[in-house]
């Protein structure tokens, strides 16, 4: 007597191995399409608390000037004084390579979830169509959500030479178009009391890295010198720092 042998449990395997591609190939498009949408997402946020954080400094240096048409200076008390904070997430809008960019203190470790950044003013140029808060120190977390000054380097509009960071973000903002920047153009500095502090280019260059002190620090000026600084590639390398320095319009 012949036997008959069924195709069933061959046919059973074929499709669980059938079924186990197919969920692994969903799985990894999923995942995929996850990883494509972080940095828009990412890129998002950080826009998002940028200009509500311009909208907020801008808020308050109206309050401060209002408040000080009403007060004799010879009574302002420092609560008075113009101040401008904002509260930022310290993880979870990351930008990809901060950490090769000069921006002081590099080696950060945050243990709360979110960070306290102090305004010193908003910077704008017109030119190229940015207007970012300046915060107070130039570190990994506030230099994602606006400009940083520079510790070592004056205050605006004081003598000496003050400097500010900012990331060169592929999609346009912050200071990736510095480089159309040209000597004559306009540069404004809107401090806590409401001045505009109107300073003007009279340089731009690109360096090495290695060289960025020699730009940085408060001292290497006695004019009322900016000094804007983000990186910058030259035929494809990285290691490169843009500068535009601008001078002070009444000097």
């Amino acid at each position: 007597m012949k036997r008959f042998y069924s195709n069933n449990s061959s046919g059973s395997k074929k499709t669980a191995i059938s079924l186990t591609l197919i969920l692994i190939c969903v799985a990894l498009l999923i995942t995929g399409v996850i990883l494509l949408l972080i940095e828009p997402i990412k890129r998002y946020n950080r826009q998002k608390i940028t200009n509500d954080a311009v909208s907020a400094i801008e808020s308050n240096i109206a309050t401060a000037a209002s408040t000080t048409k009403d007060t004799d200076s010879t009574e302002r008390t420092e609560t008075t004084e113009p101040r401008s904070t904002y509260v930022v997430p310290a993880k979870g809008n990351e930008v990809a390579g901060e950490e090769y960019d000069f921006i002081g203190e590099t080696e950060e470790e945050y243990y709360e979830e979110t960070v306290v950044l102090n305004s010193i003013g908003i910077l704008s140029i017109n030119k190229i169509g940015i207007r970012y808060p300046v915060w107070d120190e130039a570190t990994l977390v506030s230099l994602r959500y606006g400009l940083g000054h520079y510790e070592d380097s004056v205050m605006p509009g004081e003598i000496g030479n003050s400097t500010v960071f900012g990331h060169n973000f592929k999609d346009g903002t912050m200071f990736q178009r510095l480089w159309e920047v040209e000597i004559g153009d306009e540069v404004v500095f809107t401090n806590l009391d409401g001045e505009d502090l109107v300073f003007y280019v009279v340089d731009t260059v690109v360096i090495s890295a290695d060289d960025i002190l020699d730009y940085t620090l408060g001292d290497i000026t006695d004019e009322r010198q900016l000094t804007l600084i983000t990186c910058t590639y030259i035929d494809g390398e990285s290691g490169f720092r843009r500068i535009v320095i601008c001078r002070l319009a009444e000097d």
